[in-house]
């Protein structure tokens, strides 16, 4: 099975004065086809700027955008932001918080994305298990 990426990545906070960017990127495997990744750094990288690494459901994503109450609990929850047509991430590491909002068009053409690869409802776990430990293996 050939494992395909899925990956968009969101400016969220963009300061060319102070000379640095925030970006989220957000990433989605076939071999892990039921979780998204998402990883906010800071360009330049530095230890005092918002930095993580989290994973969520991907159908968590989805229902951020179309339900009507948060989900998720833990390290990363996920709100709608109707009045922004979007969704606002709240990812928490040890002490450390971030709150990120993304338009929503953009998450839901990065969902389309991964559904065309393997649709909602059509994951089969144990394939990704099988495809995972392959990729493992092979590096």
């Amino acid at each position: 099975m050939q494992v395909e990426d899925v990956t968009t990545e969101f400016v969220v906070d963009d300061a060319p004065s102070r000379g640095r960017i925030t970006v989220l990127q957000i990433t989605w495997r076939s071999c892990d086809p039921l979780a998204v990744a998402l990883v906010l750094v800071s360009r330049p990288d530095h230890p005092a700027l918002p930095q993580g690494h989290w994973v969520a459901p991907r159908d968590a994503l989805r229902a951020g955008l179309d339900g009507p109450a948060p989900v998720g609990d833990g390290d990363v929850r996920i709100t709608p932001e109707p009045t922004r047509d979007g969704i606002r991430l709240e990812l928490a590491d040890g002490e450390r918080r971030s709150v990120v909002v993304l338009d929503a068009a953009p998450v839901r053409r990065f969902l389309e994305r991964t559904e065309r690869v393997v649709p909602a409802g059509e994951e089969h776990p144990e394939v990704a298990l099988d495809a995972v430990l392959d990729d493992l293996l092979q590096t």
